[in-house]
């Protein structure tokens, strides 16, 4: 593992982390970089393969990962795993809420309510949930503490077709600030990541749900600047490295912040 005494303010020195959706993509890669840099890890997801997987790689490589099976849609879940953070490092030092989902494309007068709900309980809900529990445990503690959202570039602007997505991802950006004001005299900030198009399992459906959709839809128009100037997608070790700033004490500064990684999509 990385020599942490060389990292400055970004070594987390023994801090435990909870990090929903923490197998797999962008918090796979952020649940590695944090152990390298000294963090203890709690990854909370629903797929015990990938749990189990991604645990064993950070502990044969010298880290410290443990993992609990969590629905982050149910609150009660959401405790247990807080509670599980603690039982196992002695408390709750930051948080990385990570996990959430997307959909295929669809026209909004086409939307089923069925996918409404979900999306909203899950990126919505499920990260209010994840927000007040660690919360909770941070003022229990009395010592502060860091929560990083991961949302999308779309919490700050629109596309079309993914109305769901879009919003649970405003709603959450919004969030971030308004957790950030709240909880700032108690030492505990919460900022917002967004990433663009990153190479995980979950752009890989996006883009075969792209394709399906503009086979049955030939003459929609699907206009898109995701990959932005840089003209590439994102990596999910770059928005670990990003992550793991935001999260350490090298951003001591920043709370109620908005932090884009999307090869500069945005800036048009």
């Amino acid at each position: 593992m990385t020599n942490s005494q060389n990292l400055g303010k970004l070594a987390f020195n023994g801090k435990s982390i909870l990090i929903t959706g923490g197998d797999t993509g962008i918090g796979a890669a952020t649940s590695k970089l944090a152990a390298q840099r000294g963090a203890r890890i709690m990854i909370a997801s629903l797929n015990e393969e990938t749990m189990k997987k991604t645990s064993e790689e950070i502990n044969a490589a010298g880290g410290e990962c443990k993992w609990i099976k969590c629905d982050i849609s149910d609150m009660t879940q959401v405790q247990k795993a807080v509670q599980a953070t603690v039982d196992a490092y002695g408390s709750l030092d930051l948080a990385y809420n990570n996990a959430g989902i997307a959909h295929g494309p669809v026209k909004t007068h086409e939307i089923d309510d069925a996918l409404w709900h979900k999306v909203i309980d899950i990126n919505i809900t499920g990260t209010y949930y994840c927000c007040k529990a660690e919360i909770q445990q941070f003022l229990k503690q009395g010592n502060g503490g860091t929560i990083l959202i991961n949302g999308s570039m779309a919490g700050i602007t629109g596309v079309g077709r993914m109305i769901p997505y879009v919003s649970s991802k405003h709603a959450v950006a919004g969030m971030a600030k308004s957790l950030a004001v709240e909880y700032g005299a108690q030492n505990i900030r919460v900022n917002f990541q967004g990433p663009g198009a990153t190479d995980t399992g979950m752009m890989e459906q996006a883009i075969k749900d792209v394709m399906e959709f503009r086979k049955s839809n030939p003459n929609d128009k699907m206009l898109s600047k995701i990959q932005g100037p840089l003209n590439r997608n994102q990596t999910p070790e770059e928005q670990a490295e990003v992550a793991c700033f935001l999260l350490s004490d090298a951003s001591s500064g920043m709370t109620g912040a908005t932090v884009i990684v999307d090869c500069g999509a945005t800036a048009y």
